[in-house]
């Protein structure tokens, strides 16, 4: 499959970005690749919140298997012992939890601070993952561009824009069906 360069109208040197990046007999430079890589997707929880979260779970699972082994400090008179013995487990879960709960609203709000930045949402992601997987590279004249009927049935083709502009041109098109009223794309 190929489609012809809107620029040099040259067929043999167009491919989809996708495939450019994965040529291994062909590969771009290393800026061009950068440019050209799809943006990861949000992440609705940081790292370090589900890493205290699954933390605290196991924390609690240790505290149950700790209250149904047996009363193993009951030889011992102390009380804060031996509720720290049954119970120190769950505390410590607790703690991990909250501190957990603060990161990840931590996140959420350094996200809803930067209300400019697009993709969003995970639904945004794909509208922008949809475009990413439908653009072509031209390797000769090094610009990027949708052939007609890209990424929807219903699209015109779009004209060229420099590799350069890659990363600010995708958010663009796909921000084009993030409109209220826009039509739906399928993945």
């Amino acid at each position: 499959m190929s489609t012809t360069c809107p620029t040099c109208a040259a067929a043999d040197e167009t491919v989809t970005v996708r495939l450019a990046l994965l040529d291994s007999d062909r590969p771009l430079d290393p800026p061009t690749r950068e440019l050209l890589t799809m943006p990861s997707e949000p992440r609705g929880t940081s790292g370090a919140a589900v890493a205290l979260f699954v933390l605290a779970g196991l924390m609690g699972l240790l505290g149950l298997t700790t209250l149904g082994s047996g009363d193993k400090a009951a030889d011992v008179d102390d009380a804060a012992y031996q509720f720290g013995y049954h119970y120190g487990a769950f505390l410590f879960a607790a703690v991990l939890l909250g501190i957990g709960l603060a990161v990840h609203f931590a996140h959420r709000s350094r996200r809803s601070d930067a209300a400019d930045q697009w993709p969003r949402t995970y639904e945004q992601w794909q509208q922008l993952h949809q475009v990413w997987r439908a653009t072509w590279l031209c390797r000769r004249c090094r610009v990027v561009f949708l052939p007609a009927a890209s990424p929807r049935p219903d699209s015109a083709a779009s004209s060229a824009t420099p590799a350069e502009q890659f990363p600010q041109w995708s958010v663009a098109v796909a921000r084009q069906d993030d409109r209220p009223g826009a039509p739906t794309t399928a993945a």
